[in-house]
């Protein structure tokens, strides 16, 4: 009997809190959470138009306990994050890519997985692009492991996501209230990472209001006119998150019809693109510096274009795009460079470098991706002190060397 593909070989079981009708409890972490957590370490709007990344799967209402990191989703993982009862697989391949025709899970192909997973509430977290254009992402990582000092991108992305500015008005004794509320909504973060977070403007002022004999205020009397103390509170919010801000708003308010503003905002450009540029401290000859780079990578071995047919010839600048280059380094750079790194090039790819007399060196498309894994999870864990992150142990390239 042949042997079922690996996502069939568990019988899916829902868990009881993917679709949650009560309240949270206190502490626990949502996948709506943990989204906006993963959105503010690689922003969503930073990757590329043709890529597919963000939470691919999931219930915004899910509790998350346990996360697994993965540069693929294989049927190892897949069965990896099962045994370890994981909630989400943060992968950074996306599973889902193309549009999918169906829902079957007869198969071992990423997609095939990815909707298997979801039949056990695992859900699938995939940054890509996103990842490797963000200040301290895949391309920055890559570097700093070795050794080169990051310089300037190749491209500068024109300008941020959509964000608005939300100013609303509250009573003095709830705007710590209100303020929690908003900012454990996704709002208040200020920076490409979001190192700041519960960001918010106040002053204080007075606010007038008279309701009819139907209603209800919180302050003051019905059919009265009131003029009473309040702090004018702003912070801001990606426009995707209006919704769940406007909501917690609302929640918190001790007004029966809270006033509040949504301003759009005009956003500056992003100083960062794919690629990145670096400097070695020092002029290193191209094949010690191979040999070294490919120790640090732990790699079994690397594919260099000498540049010039000379591999002692000595390097300096560099050029960084984790994964597959393509013709990025070439059709994007705005400076000359040395040696590009990146993980692999097609045949083409690699007779137009070597006849642009530039040094590749090619140490595989994961190998080149793989470093930044540690650094995210390390990023999550202080982001969310009580979710359990761990790394795939099964993660592997599909290639092997023999």
């Amino acid at each position: 009997m042949p042997n079922k593909p690996a996502a069939t070989m568990h019988t899916a079981k829902l868990p009881a809190n993917i679709w949650m009708t009560g309240k949270v409890p206190p502490g626990a972490i949502t996948l709506a959470d943990l989204r906006t957590a993963l959105d503010s370490l690689a922003p969503t709007h930073l990757a590329e138009s043709w890529d597919n990344v963000g939470l691919l799967s999931g219930h915004r209402s899910s509790l998350v306990k346990k996360v697994l990191l993965a540069i693929d989703l294989t049927p190892a993982v897949h069965d990896e994050a099962i045994r370890l009862g994981v909630d989400l697989l943060f992968v950074y391949h996306p599973p889902i890519f193309k549009p999918i025709k169906h829902l079957r899970i007869d198969g071992d192909e990423p997609p095939a997985l990815a909707v298997a997973l979801a039949s056990h509430g695992i859900w699938i977290y995939s940054p890509h692009t996103a990842l490797d254009t963000v200040e301290g992402g895949t391309n920055d990582v890559l570097a700093e492991k070795l050794g080169a000092t990051v310089t300037g991108s190749f491209s500068h992305y024109p300008a941020m996501g959509e964000f608005l500015k939300l100013v609303t008005f509250v009573p003095e004794a709830d705007v710590e209230k209100v303020a929690d509320a908003v900012f454990n909504a996704g709002a208040g973060h200020i920076g490409q990472q979001a190192k700041y977070e519960k960001c918010s403007f106040r002053v204080a002022g007075h606010g007038t209001f008279q309701g009819d004999d139907s209603s209800n205020p919180a302050v003051g009397t019905a059919g009265v006119y009131e003029r009473v103390p309040e702090i004018r509170f702003e912070t801001i919010l990606p426009s995707h998150l209006a919704g769940e801000v406007i909501n917690a708003l609302r929640s918190a308010h001790p007004y029966e019809e809270p006033a509040f503003d949504l301003l759009r905002m005009e956003t500056p450009p992003e100083q960062v693109g794919l690629g990145r540029y670096a400097q070695l401290p020092k002029p290193e000859p191209l094949a010690a510096f191979a040999a070294r780079a490919k120790k640090i990578l732990n790699v079994p071995t690397v594919s260099v274009i000498s540049g010039g047919g000379n591999a002692k010839r000595r390097i300096q600048s560099l050029a960084l795009v984790a994964g597959s280059a393509g013709r990025i380094a070439l059709d994007n750079a705005k400076k000359p460079y040395d040696c590009l790194i990146t993980g692999e090039l097609k045949h083409h790819e690699q007779l137009a470098y070597a006849a642009a007399g530039i040094s590749v060196l090619m140490f595989g498309h994961s190998e080149t991706e793989r470093p930044v894994l540690p650094v995210i999870a390390q990023r999550i864990r202080q982001k969310l002190p009580s979710l359990k992150v761990l790394i795939s142990r099964n993660d592997h390239p599909p290639a092997v060397f023999m």
